[in-house]
């Protein structure tokens, strides 16, 4: 693919079910469509393959049906997939990684990233959510260069934590995913506002696919939103699956950094970001 500034890019809000066929079934008739609408970049939200409950009965290695479908497709309609998310296989384990994958326009694996920070909290209903019972947290901060700028990974959880995200910056990112399943009790509040925030501290578009509606886990907030380096929501969802469409503009990202130098002015001998934050010790007494 020849280097693109500006492009259209297509993100599905889904509400994603317990069948895996179904799902996949769904998944390649929005991918198709999307590609037909001349998007360049199609964006998935998290766990899109089966959400079936807490403790997942479905997870892949690499090459597995999901990876297989998307990888056929991002080559057949020469389009680039960033495939959400989903349940990839730790071998000899009872866990698995949360792992997004993101396909180039030949069909191969330019791009992979696992879900950092996992979701433990007690919600405002009191519900008690513990992912880390049954996902393994990643270790690495992903930017890749691609012809359609550079791309930075995250998932749910990982957007209320702004040290992930200024890595991802400082490493290069001009557009951060962001594919999610956010909880309604949670996104009426928080979703908008912290994706904005993202954008504007970092200079970033933020790509946010979410899950919609009722599923196996909870009530998912729908919303998905891309937000320009502005902090302008430049398209947002409505109620349902659908196909969400924005144009990139990365000349007009390098123009909204010039205008706002928050990266160069960082004050970097006084406070500094390690990417092996988790070698640092979490209490000030070392205990």
């Amino acid at each position: 693919m020849v280097p693109c500034r500006q492009y259209k890019i297509a993100i599905v809000q889904l509400q994603t079910s317990c069948q895996l066929k179904d799902n996949l079934v769904k998944i390649e008739k929005f991918i198709r469509v999307a590609a037909q609408e001349g998007a360049k970049l199609i964006a998935f939200p998290e766990v899109m393959n089966i959400i079936d409950s807490h403790t997942p009965s479905y997870s892949e290695s690499d090459g597995g049906e999901t990876f297989r479908l998307l990888s056929r497709l991002a080559k057949t309609l020469g389009v680039y997939i960033h495939g959400g998310s989903w349940s990839e296989t730790i071998p000899a384990s009872k866990k698995h990684y949360n792992t997004s994958y993101l396909f180039d326009d030949k069909g191969i694996v330019v791009g992979k990233y696992r879900k950092i920070h996992t979701f433990d909290i007690t919600d405002p209903s009191g519900q008690i959510y513990r992912e880390s019972d049954t996902v393994t947290s990643g270790q690495e901060v992903v930017v890749v260069e691609t012809p359609l700028g550079k791309l930075g990974f995250a998932i749910c959880y990982d957007l209320r934590f702004p040290e992930l995200h200024r890595l991802l910056a400082l490493k290069g990112a001009e557009i951060i995913f962001n594919p999610s399943d956010f909880n309604l009790m949670t996104g009426k509040d928080h979703w908008e506002v912290l994706l904005r925030a993202r954008a504007i501290e970092n200079g970033v578009y933020m790509i946010a696919a979410d899950q919609y509606g009722q599923n196996a886990k909870m009530l998912a907030y729908g919303n998905s939103l891309v937000v320009n380096p502005w902090g302008t929501v430049i398209a947002r969802a409505g109620d349902g699956e659908q196909i969400l469409y924005a144009d990139i503009d990365l000349d007009g990202l390098a123009e909204i950094r010039n205008r706002m130098q928050t990266l160069e002015n960082r004050q970097s001998e006084v406070y500094r970001l390690s990417e092996n934050a988790q070698n640092v010790a979490r209490n000030t007494d070392g205990k």
